[in-house]
């Protein structure tokens, strides 16, 4: 861990714990603390926790920006909101503010989409709804169709679950929707069990190719809010077991106890092991906010850990669907993403840059990777 990681976690602790932390900020690499938060999307956290005295402009306005674009987002999520009440079609906020509501200040969390969920009765009505609107219609999948308006992206989920099937808690979340407010916004949100699975089971998903602080936070506030060791032995436990989601809520919530600052008292993710704790926060650390440190996923350690977990075939048609932009508007070419993303890996290279020292790092790396992606039951 660099100098600037480890300041990095202590302003991630004091600005939602309130810690005092030492820190000499004589001895700090103020650009590339920047740059460390950047890339774990946390910038919004601690840019108002600079001293005046080491602050600039830089750091000045990243705060600035994430006030403005905290704003945008409400309103934009405002519309979306009157749009589909005024047409009575329910739905629910998916993460975004569904998770900021956690935070201290909220407004200082990155945001990226507007994730919602509707029942899937209501998705043709909802497609309809938001094209008369002027939402522009992007791509679509077997779980999501992508609108965009005024540079901010929709996602209207008519199924949030991939690998782990979480559908049905989500389903039934909905007919006891929660009415979040932050700063006069009010949105819809599921209960505390239902949101904290969509949390956790977004988390799991980005493990195996870059989870970043951002996510983690999210999972984090959650559980200081929600997660107390009578909603996890009763409750949550129970799917989370089912789901073979439990590990990683033990792991994640017991990482997060040790570097992040969240409350000791919190007892029913004790037993976790610390090797795995620490195993985690590397991951985190490497990899950046969905993996950007590493290139999305494109470098020798997750490249060699999906081939493993995955076989090459399949990763490669699972990537090639992912990254190729003609296949998101011609599902036609399905066959052959798996024949582009061959040739994409050629055409960028990926030992490119890298010497036999670093390779034989990444490959060694790849194994623990894949080891603790095991014992979290990660598929």
């Amino acid at each position: 861990m660099t100098t600037e990681q480890s300041v990095l976690l202590k302003l991630i602790r004091q600005s939602q714990f309130d810690t005092v932390e030492d820190i000499a900020w004589d001895e700090i690499d103020l650009d590339a603390l920047y740059e460390e938060a950047s890339q774990q999307a946390v910038l919004g956290l601690i840019a108002p926790l600079i001293p005046e005295a080491y602050s600039n402009d830089t750091w000045r306005k990243a705060q600035l920006q994430q006030e403005a674009s905290y704003i945008r987002y409400c309103f934009a999520q405002d519309e979306l909101k009157k749009i589909l009440d005024d047409a009575g079609v329910p739905f629910v906020i998916l993460k975004g503010n569904a998770a900021a509501i956690y935070y201290k200040q909220p407004m200082r969390r990155a945001m990226g989409d507007i994730d919602f969920l509707v029942p899937l009765s209501h998705i043709e009505l909802t497609k309809h709804l938001m094209i008369s609107k002027k939402y522009i219609e992007d791509h679509s999948d077997n779980r999501h169709i992508s609108f965009r308006k005024n540079g901010i992206c929709f996602e209207l989920h008519h199924r949030y679950s991939s690998v782990i099937d979480i559908e049905q808690h989500l389903i039934d979340g909905m007919k006891d929707i929660h009415i979040g407010i932050i700063d006069e916004h009010n949105f819809p949100m599921l209960p505390p069990l239902s949101n904290g699975l969509s949390l956790l089971e977004h988390m799991r998903k980005h493990l195996i190719t870059g989870l970043g602080l951002r996510q983690v936070i999210d999972w984090m506030m959650y559980v200081k809010n929600n997660l107390n060791d009578s909603f996890w032995n009763n409750h949550f436990r129970i799917v989370a077991i089912e789901k073979e989601l439990d590990a990683l809520a033990m792991v994640a919530t017991r990482m997060c106890q040790l570097y992040l600052g969240l409350d000791d008292s919190i007892t029913w993710c004790k037993s976790a092991d610390t090797d795995d704790c620490n195993e985690m926060l590397e991951m985190l650390l490497i990899s950046g906010n969905f993996g950007c440190k590493n290139g999305k996923g494109n470098n020798i350690e997750s490249v060699s850990t999906s081939i493993k977990r995955f076989g090459l075939f399949h990763w490669l048609q699972h990537s090639g669907e992912s990254s190729w932009n003609a296949y998101q508007k011609h599902h036609w070419l399905k066959p052959f993403c798996w024949i582009y993303q061959s040739f994409r890996y050629m055409k960028k290279t990926i030992l490119f840059g890298r010497n036999a020292k670093q390779i034989k790092s990444d490959f060694e790396r790849s194994k623990r990777r894949y080891k603790l992606l095991n014992k979290l039951h990660i598929k």
